[in-house]
């Protein structure tokens, strides 16, 4: 049975996460692939409508507040953590760039626990699939995780709507 607005609600996909403590990933270099399964009926088609990303430190290195870049793939692209780029194939993998500016960041304070971004008003639709994956491009001049003692996280949610 084909789904169709509103019938299937906002689906949220939990929290992912993009950079763990022991990815180190410098400025122009990619963090490691993330898959985020569709909930639902297999596979599915849809929009992302919202876009959260949230950083924390709780080690000795500073909380993320650069610029950067979302990739969101339909398909696991080969990218590992600390790559400079990707290979011709996954362009087209690509259903999804969400531009993170380093204004974009919210955080408490500078001695905070955390900082956040939220993207809204922009829908990133997709055919469909039972599994997109994510990865973040960092763009910021401060490596993250560069020093013994670094514990610097990235972690993701999605909200969409499926179609069909």
């Amino acid at each position: 049975m084909p789904l169709s607005k509103p019938w299937d609600g906002i689906r949220e996909t939990g929290l992912k996460t993009l950079i763990s403590k022991d990815n180190a990933v410098a400025q122009y270099d990619y963090g490691p692939s993330v898959s985020i399964t569709l909930e639902g009926v297999q596979p599915s088609s849809g929009k992302i409508l919202a876009v959260a990303l949230y950083a924390s430190e709780t080690g000795s290195g500073a909380i993320i507040t650069e610029a950067g870049r979302l990739f969101i793939f339909d398909a696991n692209p080969a990218v590992a953590n600390g790559d400079a780029n990707l290979v011709v194939g996954e362009w087209p993998t690509i259903v999804a760039t969400i531009t993170i500016a380093a204004s974009d960041w919210i955080e408490e304070n500078a001695s905070g626990a955390g900082s956040m971004v939220y993207k809204v008003g922009t829908e990133y639709p997709f055919h469909a699939v039972q599994t997109l994956y994510a990865v973040y491009y960092h763009e910021g001049t401060t490596t993250i995780n560069s020093a013994a003692g670094d514990e610097e996280t990235l972690k993701l949610n999605l909200w969409y709507e499926r179609y069909s």
